[in-house]
């Protein structure tokens, strides 16, 4: 995959990522609860509709960038123009007022990425710029197809999370025009694979605000396979292995397998794990109760990308009009690196939901777990880290029958 050119702010850019991504307990700094604790209780949120992408009308600086992602380059550039920006040989300029919008754009043939950002300004001008930007966004159309959204900001040397845009925007209307601002984000991506980040610093050394959209997949198909491989054989195994994207939450197929020696006691898969940290290099492996049984075996690698080495290859499942009812952290867990099930919190319950939502519309998931008595088990496999593309990541899941 041909990597993009990434800004400044990398480290908080990245940063976020990890706070959402790596949440589901694995590599995550919290330690988390024991799968033998009382679980919490959750909602059922809706099922995700995965309408064909449709860019909204361009009358913002929003609705600009977000057309400019995944067109061609020539087609960009006019829009651009349109809009009113120069090129300038390396980036797009235009002046309002005595503020200049920059945009930048590439690679050269369908645009995976598009910046807009102001610099070098005081807060009284950057902090309604911010704000204009956050309303475009939450008018947009691709704003109701977010499945993560994250909000911060540390202004004051004070800290503090949101859990909604209206939470979020109350914050910003009290912020003081002569406050230290350190960082003020929004970060999150859509069931097409968009993300989204704007952020802005405004303390006395650094005075930056940008609207980031990305897409690694841009140009590319929405799903890897559009007709069924299952097999009647491929019912009869002892695991299915399931794969789930971790941007957009699609299937990615399965592989069916046997294992020696199945355990039939237990309401937990008896897994066996090692896990190496990527130094540089890393990986991960997952067992079945002892080491001659290998379920899934994975390199990770610190600035670059890993691959996961078994299974070899995924096969198309077959998809069914309707699901299951969510079951809870009873029946469907999160795994770490140490093979040990954990429980999450509401908040983190969330993509444990939509990963369920979506397995549970296969017909192969449903046989597997309908003859099952043992939890369900979600493994978030990162082959990327430190600068790393979650574009890779994907969701291991565990069903033993």
């Amino acid at each position: 995959m041909k990597k993009i050119k990434f800004t400044h702010y990398l480290p908080v850019f990245f940063g976020l990522f990890l706070m959402f991504c790596l949440a589901a307990c694995t590599h995550d700094p919290v330690e988390p609860t024991p799968s033998e604790d009382p679980v919490p209780a959750v909602t059922e949120i809706p099922p995700i509709d995965y309408t064909p992408e449709v860019n909204d009308p361009v009358t913002n600086d929003f609705t600009m960038l977000k057309a400019c992602v995944g067109s061609n380059s020539g087609d960009a550039a006019d829009l651009l123009t349109q809009s009113g920006f120069l090129f300038n040989g390396e980036r797009y300029t235009k002046t309002v007022g005595n503020v200049t919008k920059i945009v930048s754009i590439w690679p050269s043939d369908v645009v995976q990425q598009g910046e807009l950002y102001v610099k070098d300004e005081e807060l009284p001008v950057m902090l309604p710029i911010f704000k204009q930007w956050m309303q475009e966004f939450h008018a947009s159309s691709a704003f109701s197809k977010l499945v993560r959204a994250s909000y911060s900001m540390r202004v004051d040397n004070n800290s503090q999370s949101f859990d909604s845009y209206e939470a979020f925007t109350s914050a910003l209307e009290a912020i003081s025009p002569n406050a230290n601002v350190s960082d003020i984000s929004f970060y999150g991506n859509d069931i097409y694979a968009n993300v989204y980040e704007l952020f802005m610093d405004a303390d006395n050394y650094t005075k930056w605000l940008e609207l980031r959209i990305y897409n690694a997949r841009a140009g590319q198909p929405a799903d890897e396979f559009t007709e069924s491989d299952l097999q009647a054989a491929d019912l009869q195994k002892n695991i299915l292995i399931s794969k789930v994207d971790y941007l957009t939450f699609r299937p990615r197929g399965f592989y069916a397998m046997n294992v020696q020696n199945p355990v039939s006691t237990g309401n937990e898969i008896p897994f066996v794990a090692q896990y190496q940290p990527p130094g540089d290099f890393g990986w991960f492996k997952m067992f079945y109760q002892n080491t001659d049984n290998l379920l899934a075996h994975g390199s990770i690698v610190w600035m670059g990308c890993g691959e996961l080495t078994f299974p070899e290859s995924f096969r198309a499942g077959h998809k069914l009009d309707s699901g299951l009812p969510y079951p809870g952290q009873s029946r469907i867990a999160y795994i770490n690196d140490e093979g040990q099930y954990c429980t999450v919190n509401a908040a983190q319950e969330v993509y444990l939901q939509r990963i369920w939502q979506t397995l549970s519309k296969q017909e192969e998931f449903q046989h597997y777990y309908g003859n099952s008595h043992k939890k369900v088990a979600v493994y978030l496999y990162t082959p990327s880290m430190g600068i790393g593309e979650p574009a890779d990541w994907y969701y291991l899941v565990f069903t033993e029958q």
